[in-house]
């Protein structure tokens, strides 16, 4: 159905393909499977099973943690060729953790099957030399997070995250609601709208239903600096 060269993606994306033996590559590529997500599904979740290495054909996925009251927070987003290996938790022993993996949008994603690339770790320095490197990464993405939310003001991470945004879509037009940021900041959606509010007064945004304009990036970096 889909005209993907599974395995052209699997070498490109992995740079471990081309130190696996021929029994290492045909099980890898036997236990990976091309899925397709429409926008708002949830891949993974804390009640899910071990999901599988995800990885970002195209369009874009966000992990994130949530909280009993129903807050949420971003861990980080995966893009194009990103790899996800929060999604395979059961790859590590002794290491658990509650997260969330959803598509922000129409995606394509390679799922390997958890089983094989547990194996493959044990038996392939290479594989688990990419791993370690996936989950430092990550752990630095996430601190970042962490770090963001303990230290600076919401005002100055709302600057940012629209920053970052504008980036990410090329467009000073970001079609957010107030709930999106807030669940993206781990905020409350009133608290997100009362600084919006305050951005537009002080010409920095315009605001207006689903979409939020950006008038001036030199505030809003002021601001993100701050």
């Amino acid at each position: 159905m889909l005209n993907i060269d599974k395995i052209e993606l699997l070498e490109r994306i992995l740079p471990f393909f081309n130190n696996l033996s021929s029994k290492e590559t045909e099980e890898l590529i036997s236990k990976s499977f091309i899925t397709k997500y429409e926008k708002g599904t949830i891949v993974h979740n804390k009640n899910s099973t071990c999901t599988g290495l995800l990885i970002t054909i195209s369009g874009q996925f966000r992990t994130f943690i949530s909280a009993p009251s129903g807050r949420e927070i971003t861990l980080f987003r995966l893009l194009e060729r990103d790899v996800c290996i929060l999604s395979a938790s059961c790859v590590f022993q002794n290491i658990t953790y509650d997260i969330n993996l959803e598509a922000e949008e129409e995606s394509l994603a390679i799922i390997i099957d958890s089983s094989i690339i547990k194996d493959l770790s044990q038996s392939n320095t290479h594989v688990l030399e990419f791993l370690f490197n996936l989950t430092q990464n990550k752990l630095s993405e996430v601190m970042y997070v962490l770090e963001q939310a303990v230290f600076f003001s919401l005002d100055s991470r709302i600057s940012n995250f629209l920053i970052e945004e504008s980036n990410l879509i090329n467009s000073n037009t970001l079609y957010l609601t107030h709930e999106s940021i807030a669940n993206h900041l781990g905020s409350a959606r009133e608290v997100i709208s009362r600084i919006l509010k305050k951005f537009e007064k002080d010409e920095i945004i315009q605001v207006s239903r689903g979409n939020i304009k950006i008038l001036n990036f030199e505030k809003l970096n002021n601001i993100s600096n701050s």
